[in-house]
């Protein structure tokens, strides 16, 4: 068994209620295997705020594991005990007045 830390922000604070969790996972999971476990506990509106229809990652969404972003292949990476894991929510600036 391994356990990630996982960290909300923004939006994803909102619809998990809280800042981050400690989750206990199998051996050999993967951050897919995490966001399976995830949509399970938090439901359709998790599911739809970071998964496409392909159930693929939408283009908005950053996986960064440890501090850094996982641009390639993020849904397959593996996880290690011990991973802090956080999902970033789409970034938009303000307006200039």
């Amino acid at each position: 068994m391994i356990t990630v830390k996982t960290k909300y922000y923004a939006y994803l604070r909102e619809l998990t209620g809280i800042r981050e969790e400690e989750i206990t996972l199998s051996e050999g999971a993967t951050v897919l295997t995490l966001i399976e476990y995830l949509v399970k506990k938090y439901g359709a509106s998790f599911k739809s705020y970071i998964l496409a229809d392909n159930m693929g990652l939408k283009p908005s969404i950053v996986i960064a594991i440890n501090g850094v972003k996982i641009s390639d292949d993020p849904l397959n990476r593996r996880l290690r005990d011990g991973d802090t894991l956080v999902i970033l929510p789409p970034i938009s600036g303000g307006v200039n007045v």
